[in-house]
């Protein structure tokens, strides 16, 4: 099964991201928006995820898990990848003070490299995908979102978990299913 770990966002950040979503972003064939059950904050991809090695990547999930407190997420502004001029994700940024996403895949890293998932190379960005674009009308749209749109204004969480989803690609887009959840500083 294809698979990532990621914090599940609480109603309180995720209703107001799926709002602006529905409400304040354009309409267009350009962009695949996110729906609110997708709406998430990654922390590694892993891609395909075998049956005989999903108990083995519970337990990493969990060994990193538990040397990380809970720690406080909020919200901050809009963005975009690969760069402003040329914008194939939109996204919402997060805020995470303490470095506890980032401190997590540091110390996951390792494990899943020792099962055969390749360490992350690029640098860490925790943010919330909002909407990938299709094409360079897409980009275009982008833009303007992030030219007029600003994220909404959400109180803070306290991550205590994380989740590894499983992903199945559908028509209508990714549908993600909780299979495993590890507490934080068990």
């Amino acid at each position: 099964m294809r698979c990532f770990v990621a914090v599940e966002l609480e109603r309180d950040l995720r209703g107001p991201l799926a709002r602006l979503v529905r409400e304040q972003l354009p309409r267009t064939r350009d962009v695949r928006w996110c729906t609110e059950q997708q709406l998430h904050v990654t922390l590694k991809f892993l891609g395909e995820v075998s049956d005989n090695h999903l108990s083995a990547v519970c337990d990493a999930i969990a060994a990193a898990a538990e040397f990380i407190e809970p720690f406080p997420l909020c919200l901050t502004g809009l963005g975009c990848f690969p760069s402003p001029r040329n914008p194939r994700v939109l996204w919402c940024g997060v805020e995470d003070e303490t470095g506890g996403c980032a401190r997590w895949l540091e110390l996951a890293d390792p494990l899943f490299e020792d099962l055969g998932f390749p360490r992350e190379t690029r640098r860490f960005h925790p943010h919330i995908t909002l909407g990938r674009s299709k094409n360079t009308a897409g980009g275009d749209v982008m833009c303007r979102v992030l030219d007029e749109v600003t994220a909404p204004a959400t109180p803070m969480m306290t991550v205590e978990e994380v989740v590894l989803f499983e992903s199945r690609l559908a028509p209508g887009g990714a549908r993600y299913t909780p299979r495993f959840k590890a507490r934080l500083g068990r």
